[in-house]
């Protein structure tokens, strides 16, 4: 699979989450709003009410072009049981499940506008209420898994609607009115979940090294029973229904494992050396030369790679980057050419982790 199809499926899955996310708390905060009896002249309700079932619907269709742009991303290859089943998938499975789980009772949560009739308003209305377990999963599944979860936007994005869900809910839990009812047990329940929740947002997904920490220890989340092509010579293969038998070319079959090493740079800041143990006893070694930037950054002018596994060393060049993923792609002395995906979270003090995909060209 060519480097610009996966930048086209991955960039296609980033942002038809985040719209999806940000519809979905549109809806949340309209179903707030209503319930609230929010009034206007020139905005009746039945016009509220509509605009919500229509909102609900856009958000469940990006949710669905953001489960199929990820299902086909072939970075991590996802199989179709782990983007449909919780707590299946191989990369960051719980934090997967949640969306998972978030998607289904969304669908629910919809469709029981066409069971009201039959369930009554009271149910109806009960059930409704799992639009705010909707809002908590796909907001613990977008910080738990996203690749944007520590930029400054994406916080924004997080924070914001925390933000506007909170405030209403904080109205409708705790009306001015002395007369109306309160309910300072779910108040209180609610504080304490947004002080847990940014507590846990600060100490894990914002810190470095959460990706080995969100796949239970496993770098790349390769999938269970794969055994990386480059963990060993003569290793099998992940990504295929078979692996390479022993005494055939680690590069022969698609390949995935995680890697940590240092990122170091020259004192003029010419060039950087990025070197990583990956898998079980292969190496990746990667130096890159630097221009400074428009931006006052550092511009990648050229690049030398390194991959090696037992006696076989396949060598070659970057071909693209974007943020943390790198696109590159390398040869063997036999003429095995491989396409390389190189995902990458940098710390303060130059250690890296993240994980390496491979396959055949």
């Amino acid at each position: 699979m060519s480097p610009a199809w996966s930048s086209v499926t991955w960039d296609v899955a980033r942002a038809g989450g985040f719209i999806a996310y940000l519809l979905l708390t549109a809806s949340v905060a309209i179903g707030l709003a209503v319930s609230l009896k929010f009034r206007s002249p020139n905005w009746p309700r039945w016009l509220t009410s509509d605009l919500h079932r229509f909102v609900t619907l856009v958000a469940l269709v990006f949710t669905g072009i953001h489960t199929l742009a990820v299902a086909v991303d072939p970075f991590i290859g996802f199989t179709p049981a782990e983007v449909l089943v919780p707590m299946v998938s191989h990369y960051r499975p719980l934090w997967v499940a949640l969306g998972i789980i978030a998607a289904y009772l969304l669908i629910a949560v919809y469709l029981s506008e066409y069971a009201r009739p039959r369930i009554g308003y009271a149910w109806w209305r009960r059930f409704h209420y799992l639009s705010f377990v909707v809002f908590v999963l796909a907001t613990l599944h977008g910080l738990g898994n996203g690749s944007d979860t520590r930029t400054p936007w994406a916080m924004a994005v997080y924070a914001g609607s925390l933000f506007v869900v909170g405030g209403l809910l904080a109205l409708r839990l705790w009306p001015e009115d002395p007369r109306a009812r309160r309910h300072p047990m779910v108040a209180a329940l609610t504080v304490v979940g947004l002080l847990a929740a940014s507590t846990w947002t600060i100490n894990g997904p914002l810190q470095p090294g959460w990706n080995l920490i969100a796949n239970n220890g496993h770098g790349s989340g390769a999938a269970p029973g794969v055994v990386s092509a480059v963990q060993g010579a003569g290793g099998t293969s992940g990504g295929g229904a078979s692996g390479g038998q022993a005494g055939t070319s680690p590069f022969a079959s698609p390949f995935q494992a995680s890697m940590q090493g240092t990122l170091t740079q020259s004192s003029d800041g010419s060039s950087a050396l990025l070197d990583a143990s990956v898998g079980q006893g292969a190496h990746l070694r990667l130096v890159l030369d630097l221009a400074p930037g428009d931006d006052g950054g550092a511009t990648i002018t050229g690049s030398q790679l390194s991959l090696s596994a037992g006696t076989e060393v396949c060598q070659g060049q970057i071909t693209g980057v974007r943020r943390d993923r790198i696109a590159a792609s390398c040869s063997t002395a036999a003429g095995q050419a491989v396409n390389l995906q190189i995902q990458l979270q940098v710390a303060g003090d130059g250690s890296v982790t993240g994980s390496i995909a491979g396959s055949p060209a």
